[in-house]
């Protein structure tokens, strides 16, 4: 038998065609992507979803909360985030202008009051709190010593309280604002409208702590002392306002009750430790009783916390020159004199206090200490002596140091 013996079929040589045809594909895949780069990077990269954003109806939200735990700038914050997402809700404009009113951010909040009241022109709680923002505006100026823009404040919060009662009769704490627009302007030829305003207010809700508190004042600067406390003490039972501390304070002092007024004021602090008016009030009634270490205290928490209030540097400065402390109580004057700008009757005692306090520290000061001594004399009757007699020593050293 024969067998025949095939020799194997030697191994084949170079690439194989499957090989062949995916370098082909992919040399034609990498010229294609070149040529299209933009339409290919849109196919396989995916587009970026944004991360989801908080509503504006959220940010209120958060804001109330930051503002019941005490946190008002972080709620003052999250106002800022809900405006900005959505400025035609009434509600949070309202929210955020009493914000901003309570911390002290006057010209702030009445930036936002006029931004609310072209948004909803006939919604009356937007135009009580318009009037809120004009009395807490007029308040800074007249703390820093411009009653006359003052008082054209006072002049729009009444006539933004009235527009909101004209919307809504019912609105209790407007007409208590038309009040206060008229009574704060201090011309008594307004104080009876005034009281018929707020007397109404009353009458409508008998628990509303503002109505209470400007007919507290309305009663005051008529001088019925007795009348106006009741009514600061029923608004301290619907609500303890530390402005109605205040301003029951201020009617024991004007009572001859120091020490009543004392405890009043620091009930304001308790409330809230950042209220400035109640430290310039205490250093004010320090001062009363010669306790100028105390008075010193609370005018430097005073201007700490609110440093465009005029009194308050004019008080911090009677401590100083108190405590022989004439360098600090000139810095002092100096601020309250720039802030009031002009002397006035009310106002002159500040002018002739940091003219006193240069001729303390040496008649070497007397060209500074002269015109102040000047102005308080014109302005108020009650220097002119002791200014005529400062004046007169003055003359006096320079004649002795030019014999």
């Amino acid at each position: 038998m024969i067998i025949e013996r095939k020799d194997p079929p030697y191994p084949r040589r170079g690439p194989s065609c499957l090989l062949v045809i995916f370098i082909g594909v992919g040399i034609f895949l990498g010229i294609f992507v070149i040529q299209n780069a933009d339409e290919v990077r849109d196919v396989i990269i995916p587009t970026a979803t944004p991360e989801p954003t908080r509503s504006a109806t959220e940010f209120a939200l958060l804001a109330d909360i930051a503002e019941r735990d005490g946190e008002l700038a972080e709620a003052a914050d999250y106002y800022t985030e809900a405006v900005r997402l959505d400025a035609t809700k009434p509600e949070i404009y309202i929210r955020y202008i009493n914000l901003l009113i309570k911390l002290g951010r006057a010209e702030d909040a009445l930036a936002r009051a006029e931004e609310a009241a072209v948004l909803a022109p006939e919604n009356d709680r937007i135009w009580t709190a318009v009037a809120a923002a004009y009395i807490a505006n007029g308040e800074r100026l007249n703390d820093a010593g411009d009653p006359t823009a003052a008082d054209l404040q006072f002049a729009e919060a009444y006539r933004a309280a009235e527009t909101a009662v004209s919307i809504n009769p019912e609105n209790a704490t407007a007409y208590a604002y038309s009040a206060a627009g008229l009574v704060l302007q201090f011309e008594p030829g307004l104080y009876q409208d005034a009281q018929e305003r707020v007397l109404y207010a009353t009458e409508l809700e008998p628990d509303n702590p503002i109505g209470r508190l400007y007919l507290g004042i309305v009663l005051t600067n008529q001088g019925f002392y007795t009348a106006a406390r009741e009514q600061f003490q029923l608004g301290l039972q619907a609500e303890p306002l530390p402005q109605l501390y205040y301003e029951l304070g201020y009617n024991f002092y004007g009572d001859g009750n120091v020490s009543q007024a004392i405890l009043s004021f620091q009930d304001a602090l308790d409330i809230d430790p950042n209220f400035a008016p109640g430290y310039d009030a205490l250093a004010h009634m320090y001062l009363q009783l010669g306790q100028d270490n105390l008075a010193e205290e609370n005018g430097l928490r005073a201007v700490e916390l609110n440093p465009n209030v005029a009194r308050a540097h004019g008080r911090l400065g009677e401590a100083y020159v108190r405590l022989n402390k004439f360098q600090q109580a000139i810095e002092e004057f100096t601020k309250a004199v720039e802030l009031y700008g002009e002397p006035t009757g009310d106002n002159a005692r500040f002018f002739y206090l940091l003219a006193d306090a240069y001729l303390r520290e040496g008649t070497q000061n007397c060209p500074l200490a002269e015109p102040y001594f000047q102005q308080a004399s014109a302005a108020n009757v009650v220097y002119a002596e002791d200014a005529q007699a400062a004046l007169v020593e003055c003359r006096r050293a320079a004649l002795e140091s030019n014999p």
